[in-house]
This record gives structure tokens, C-alpha cells and sequence, in this order.
């Protein structure tokens, strides 16, 4: 045991080409996480003034006194009923080689107001917007007074509309807001806590995503979401209720390159040692003696994959680069190693290639499938290695690799 140990702390493969192509991709890695950093984090801001930030809608409110009363401060109001529509048109916004999931929103809200008292009363109906200052913009905003605009007695404000008038005893209002708008990766709607909750009913038709989530403190729908060509549509009714839960959903992002090729690049080690150790077991088993400058070559090769294809990201596609870094290096790794060996051991290496570099990068960019494919590798690679030991039952591992040679020489040297 303490040989086999020792061949492994002292092999020349391990310290002049898996460490110092480690440390290289360690130093590519770091590279690209600032990169990513900067893509996915710096620029965000930038977006979000550009083209909104995440649509918070509040709950409006309602504040009046009696008619005539000297009274400065305003009571509270109810909303008796709320029917809530908003559309989210899903709009991927790409700024460098990040994707920002960005959506056109459509919203309208009626209202139903009742006066509480059996006077008149002085109303006001404050319905705040869902920007943040700086970020995006609102078009198109509209507040209609049971069905038509009040333009005397409504007020649009930087931060909110708000209208102002008289309402009879018993008398009741709908009150109507329209606005097209802007926003990033969710939209949320607000309830005020503690304040019970009447007649709710709000609808969320999302086109161009399937796939939704929902955030913390946010409530699921209430009922079963219906699904339509283009998406999803999502409803809350709700009635007589508290709660201090709001109403949102998660947008899906779209594959975001710079950070799986940043996953990718980091995992990658594992998968060139396995490489490595494949290629070393590949030219044993031809019957071929070791070679180490053939087998430094091949893994340099192997390595240059990773900065060619995070290069060629920046001008290219990501399939078209990945295509091209891909074929690359395969065709230089299958021509050194026929010219050297034959076609036979050229195609065997190039199928390792493939297996370790090929099948682990897709699985990396495909992240909902990373684990599947990765298990599947797994079980494959389990299959080929028990084949191989099961044709070479007297397979001893120091022999293998040449181990048991290099000691007898050494002591031939020492002699």
C-alpha cells in the first residue's frame, strides 16, 4: 500500500502536466467568474435603467372624511371588490453575453368603492405605480372613474395617481387603472397587512414561458394553472382573507452562458483526470510503451479547448463556438495520435474525448439535464471499465502503467 502511494505522490504525470494545467484552469475560472460578475451583476443595473426593474405592484388605498368635518386627519377605506388582468409578454434582453429576462406587462385593475358612512363623504383613491425611482418607465397610464376619465379631479403624480372627489351616502364607485410597463425576471402584487382581503380576483397570462416559479412570501395560485399555446394562465381568487403572503411569479431565465461556461471550466479537472488516466490505459492496453511528452501534448490539447471556446463566445454563438473549439481540438488530438499510433488507437482516444469533454460540456450547458447526463455517463463508464478488467483478469495495476519497471530500473541504477 505504501508503494502504491508513493507512485501515485511521485508520478511524473501527476506534477508536470495535471497540476500545472490545474493551476491554468484555475486561473481561467477566476477569469471568467470576474467576467460573469460583471456581466451578471454590474450590468444588471445598467439594464434596469434601461429597461425597468422588477414590477412591484401595491395595493391601492382609500382614505376620506365626512363632508364639511374639520377633521385633518382621513379615515381608513375598504375596497369591496377587485378584479385584477395582467398580461406578461415574455421579452429575453441580451446586453453582452447575458441574457436578462425582461417582459412587456399589460395591467388592468377595477375597483369597487362603497361609501361607509350615511353622509357624503370627501374620497381620495391613491394607487401607487410598481417602479422604483430611476428604473423604467410606464406608458400609457389611465384612471377611469366608472368607465370614464375624471381629468379635473385625478392627479398623475411621479409615483402615484390619485384622484379626489365627492361620494353620496351608500353611493359606489369603480374606479379603473390601465398602464403598459416594463420589468425584470418576476412581477409581484401587494396586499396591505393586516387589511382582510374582499372579492379578489386576479389573472396572469404569461406568454412566451412555461416553466414558472414562485418566490418567497408569495402565494401559488389558488387555482390550477391553464395552460395555452403561447404559456400559462395563473388565477388568485380570494375572499374574506388575511394574510401578510403576496401574489407573483418567477419568470424563467434563459441559458445563461457566461455562467455554465463558468461551471464548466470549473469542473473541469475532475473530468481531465479521468481523461488523462484513460489515455495512459488506452496506450497500455495497444501494448504501447508510455510516452511522456505524447501524453503532455494530448492534454495541452485537451485544455486549449476551454479558453477557445470562452474566446470565441465573445464574436460567436454559443453552438457555432462550441462546434468549432470542439471539432478543433478533436481533429488535433485524432491526427497526432493516429500519425503516432494508427487510425484504431486515434479513434479510441477521440472517443475518450468525446466522453469526457464532449458529454460533460453539453451537460453543463444544459443545466435541468446536468445530473441525469452525468449519471448516465457514469453507468457507462462503469460498464466499460468492468468490460476491460473482465478481458484482462491478470491485470495487475502496477504493471499497468509501468510502475513495477521504473522501480526495478531504479534499483538496477542504485545497484
Amino acid at each position: 500500500m505504501y508503494q502504491f502511494m508513493r507512485q501515485i505522490l511521485f508520478n511524473k504525470y501527476l506534477w508536470l502536466i495535471f497540476i500545472p494545467l490545474l493551476i491554468g484552469w484555475i486561473v481561467l475560472a477566476n477569469r471568467l467568474e470576474i467576467r460573469t460578475y460583471n456581466a451578471m451583476y454590474k450590468q444588471l443595473n445598467l439594464v434596469k435603467q434601461i429597461w425597468g426593474g422588477n414590477l412591484a405592484q401595491p395595493m391601492p388605498s382609500v382614505r376620506y372624511k365626512r363632508f364639511g368635518s374639520d377633521v385633518s386627519t382621513l379615515s381608513k377605506g375598504e375596497i369591496h371588490a377587485a378584479d385584477i388582468s395582467v398580461t406578461l409578454k415574455v421579452d429575453y434582453r441580451k446586453k453582452g453575453l447575458v441574457y436578462y429576462t425582461g417582459y412587456n406587462a399589460e395591467f388592468t385593475g377595477k375597483y369597487t368603492i362603497k361609501n361607509p358612512e350615511n353622509e357624503n363623504i370627501y374620497l381620495s383613491f391613491i394607487f401607487p405605480y410598481p417602479t422604483q425611482q430611476g428604473e423604467g418607465v410606464l406608458q400609457n397610464v389611465k384612471l377611469l372613474v366608472n368607465g370614464e376619465e375624471d381629468t379635473e379631479d385625478t392627479e398623475y403624480q411621479p409615483n402615484l395617481t390619485l384622484w379626489t372627489g365627492l361620494l353620496g351616502p351608500s353611493d359606489s364607485l369603480e374606479m379603473t387603472v390601465k398602464y403598459d410597463g416594463r420589468g425584470l425576471n418576476q412581477f409581484k402584487y401587494g396586499f396591505e397587512p393586516g387589511k382582510q382581503i374582499n372579492n379578489f380576483t386576479m389573472k396572469v397570462d404569461v406568454q412566451g414561458a412555461k416553466v414558472l416559479d414562485y418566490a418567497e412570501s408569495t402565494m401559488p395560485p389558488t387555482e390550477s394553472p391553464q395552460e395555452t399555446p403561447q404559456g400559462k394562465i395563473l388565477l388568485w381568487q380570494l375572499d374574506k382573507a388575511l394574510t401578510q403572503l403576496n401574489i407573483g411569479v418567477i419568470l424563467p431565465d434563459k441559458l445563461n452562458i457566461e455562467k455554465q461556461l463558468f461551471f464548466m471550466t470549473y469542473r473541469a479537472p475532475a473530468f481531465f483526470l479521468l481523461f488523462l488516466i484513460s489515455l495512459i490505459a488506452i496506450i497500455r492496453l495497444f501494448g504501447e510503451q508510455l510516452n511522456f511528452i505524447q501524453i503532455a501534448v494530448t492534454s495541452i490539447a485537451y485544455f486549449l479547448f476551454y479558453p477557445l471556446f470562452a474566446y470565441l463566445l465573445i464574436y460567436l454563438g454559443v453552438i457555432f463556438s462550441f462546434l468549432i473549439s470542439f471539432a478543433i481540438i478533436g481533429l488535433l488530438i485524432f491526427n497526432y495520435i493516429r500519425i503516432l499510433h494508427g487510425l484504431k488507437m486515434a479513434l479510441t482516444v477521440v472517443t475518450a474525448y468525446i466522453f469526457y469533454l464532449g458529454i460533460t460540456s453539453l451537460a453543463a450547458l444544459l443545466p435541468t439535464y446536468t445530473g441525469l447526463i452525468l449519471t448516465i455517463e457514469g453507468v457507462l463508464l462503469m460498464g466499460v471499465i468492468m468490460q476491460v478488467l473482465s478481458q484482462h483478469k491478470d491485470l495487475k495495476i502496477d504493471n499497468f502503467f509501468g510502475w513495477k519497471k521504473t522501480e526495478e530500473n531504479h534499483h538496477e541504477t542504485t545497484a
